[in-house]
């Protein structure tokens, strides 16, 4: 779990990543409906997510030099350390994101996922990405809460991990999204709706290749 107020910041780690993992970012703002109960999370998802996928939460600094800037705001949540949120750099990244992909914010919390390219110029793979509108999926129904649709998206990015390390796949240059997913899903969905419906309702669930 890494906060990330910049774009750069989150290639510059991945850069530094040698294993083909998931990457999760996180369109979390203070003022949101609900969204202190998701940053109180943060610190579990830290120790929780470890080397199985990484997590970033954007628009946020734990560096206290760079808070400075009268931009950022401390937040108040227990957390490990003080954490601070600048409107300011969370606009500059959706900004950016949505010229470079064809994405855009919903307004509410909202999870994207992807995968990284170790070892290529570009860290970041927006091939097959996946967008989770969390309001959304909790007003339906599809899920029961930020918390355990996390748990189950972690866990199952840890099993496909173990898979890949057990078989020595170091070839494979895609991650099934849409399988880690769909599988979290149908692991902490509230209502008993085939996956497969879920995931057709486009205020929940947005894709690379569906918008």
């Amino acid at each position: 779990m890494f906060a990330a107020s910049t774009y750069k910041e989150i290639e510059d780690i991945e850069r530094r990543t040698e294993n083909l993992e998931i990457v999760v970012i996180l369109f979390v703002r203070p003022t949101n409906p609900d969204a202190m109960n998701i940053i109180r999370e943060f610190e579990y998802l830290h120790y929780n997510s470890a080397r199985y996928c990484s997590i970033f939460a954007v628009g946020y600094t734990d560096d206290f030099g760079k808070a400075a800037d009268q931009t950022y705001k401390k937040v108040d949540a227990a957390l490990d350390g003080s954490w601070y949120f600048s409107t300011k750099a969370f606009v500059e990244f959706k900004d950016r994101l949505q010229k470079r992909i064809r994405w855009e914010y919903s307004g509410e919390n909202e999870i994207l996922i992807l995968q990284n390219n170790p070892g290529s110029p570009h860290p970041l793979n927006f091939n097959n990405y996946v967008a989770i509108n969390v309001n959304s999926g909790i007003r339906e129904g599809y899920i029961d809460s930020f918390q355990r649709f996390m748990e189950s998206l972690i866990r199952c990015s840890k099993s496909q991990s173990t898979v890949k390390e057990v078989v020595r796949d170091l070839r494979k240059e895609r991650l099934s999204l849409k399988g880690i997913i769909s599988q979290a899903l149908d692991d902490c969905k509230k209502v008993p709706l085939p996956v497969k419906k879920i995931i057709k309702d486009r205020l929940f669930y947005r894709c690379a290749n569906s918008i």
